[in-house]
């Protein structure tokens, strides 16, 4: 195969890859919705398939550069694969650790709580499907663009755990599954700032310049 035709080989798998965290990502907000227990254990099960393949992708990024000794802009972009297939690997560990907590929402008291963590899965997806256009697109200013939007995560990572704190200091019996969804809070605002991050290789991928796009923000 030629070099175009190996880094294609490539991007498409990463596309795979993106297209299996996205699901698993969907998956898991419906557990959370609709308390179905049997699509939790899904995307736990599931998450083994994600591994493979990023196993997979960095072997074909392996092979292109000893094989093809590409230059630097296909370098970096092929270097920029190997990291993009590890961010996606670790967004579908988060998709895994939300499902195993897919019981905590079964709460009354925590039915506020659930538009906000819907919110924040949705811009994630969406910013994560972006983020794989720009990076096969080479596209630095899209990536720019899909880094702004984890503030609007971090926002309503701020609301939910202010709403979560008010709660369990109101229901202080809900404390144990508040906690839980606490995690949860942190999951979905990782996965904001581990989509931040794949842009910011995208941008390197283009620029060849290491570019901080966000800074994460924590709760205190």
């Amino acid at each position: 195969m030629s070099l175009s035709e190996q880094i294609d080989a490539m991007q498409q798998n990463v596309l795979r890859m993106g297209a299996m965290v996205n699901t698993a990502l969907r998956k898991t907000l419906a557990a959370l919705e609709l308390q179905d227990f049997v699509l939790a254990e899904e995307v736990v099960r599931d998450d083994a398939n994600i591994d493979l393949l990023q196993a997979t992708t960095e072997d074909q990024c392996t092979r292109i550069i000893a094989e093809h000794h590409p230059g630097a802009e296909d370098l970096r972009h092929v270097i920029v694969g190997i990291k993009i297939a590890a961010g996606l690997e670790r967004t579908g560990d988060h998709a895994r650790h939300l499902a195993r907590r897919a019981r905590t929402v079964n709460e009354p008291q925590f039915v506020d709580a659930l538009p906000l963590i819907r919110r924040m899965a949705e811009i994630g997806v969406a910013m994560l499907h972006q983020t794989l256009t720009a990076f096969v697109q080479r596209d630095d200013r899209l990536a720019r663009q899909v880094a702004a939007r984890d503030d609007e995560i971090d926002e309503l990572s701020s609301a939910l755990y202010r709403l979560l704190v008010d709660i369990m200091q109101q229901h202080p019996d809900t404390i144990d599954k508040g906690v839980d969804l606490m995690l949860v809070n942190r999951f979905l605002e990782r996965l904001g700032d581990q989509v931040t991050n794949m842009c910011e290789w995208v941008v390197f991928s283009s620029r060849a310049q290491h570019i901080e796009l966000n800074k994460p923000t924590r709760h205190g």
